[in-house]
């Protein structure tokens, strides 16, 4: 997603109100007025943080016949996105991407998306339940799995950024160390992109990076 995109959900997201008629609305489509029931909220505060939501693309409306009278909206989910936010010093990274569409098949979890489609295809619904709860419970297992995984290689990378920033202090000119803590936290050593991230001229990021290229070739 775009940086105008990550923001836009991560303002969508921020309000514990727009939280709750999320998690609502990630259980099933709802009305303005039965989300106000609820959630104990005015119907005026639930349809402004609704319309909040809607103009970040996250949420959509279906115009349905009501029994007793005019058309009514229901609102439903329109995308199905991961949000992570990392933290500490020397690290900021905040990156939404989506997974509403099966992704390559990769070989790990290959067994589970075949149990999956075999699932899918059993005539009786009723029956599919049980196979169903059990490729949840796996699922949620890789996920804690991956999440204790995520917090040891975030603190690695964490005390890796740090030593190295302590080491670019012997650099001298503050641009030449900028420059480098840049390269070594985003990964990237393109010279427009160190240019606009950092302010400094194109012309002088290319510089700075011609004299880390050649020291580095002499220390190897």
């Amino acid at each position: 997603m775009s940086q105008k995109e990550l923001d836009s959900v991560l303002a969508a997201v921020e309000n514990p109100i727009r939280r709750r008629i999320i998690e609502r609305l990630s259980q099933e489509p709802n009305y303005q007025l039965q989300l106000s029931r609820e959630l104990g909220y005015s119907q005026q505060l639930v349809a402004k943080h609704l319309e909040s939501i809607e103009d970040a693309g996250l949420v959509g409306t279906i115009l349905e016949d009501s029994p007793r009278g005019p058309q009514r909206k229901e609102y439903l989910l329109k995308k199905s996105i991961s949000v992570t936010l990392d933290v500490a010093p020397n690290l900021f990274r905040a990156r939404v991407f989506t997974f509403g569409a099966m992704p390559e098949l990769d070989t790990e979890n290959a067994q589970l998306i075949a149990k999956m489609n075999e699932t899918l295809k059993y005539p009786d619904e009723a029956a599919r339940i049980g196979p169903l709860a059990g490729i949840i419970n796996e699922v949620d297992r890789k996920l804690k799995q991956m999440e204790e995984e995520r917090v040891v290689l975030l603190y690695l990378r964490n005390v890796a950024l740090q030593e190295a920033t302590r080491a670019t202090v012997s650099l001298g000119l503050r641009d030449r160390r900028k420059v480098l803590h840049y390269i070594l936290r985003e990964q990237r050593d393109g010279a427009l992109d160190i240019s606009n991230a950092l302010g400094i001229s194109r012309k002088a990021v290319g510089g700075i990076l011609g004299e880390i290229e050649k020291e580095l070739s002499v220390n190897s």
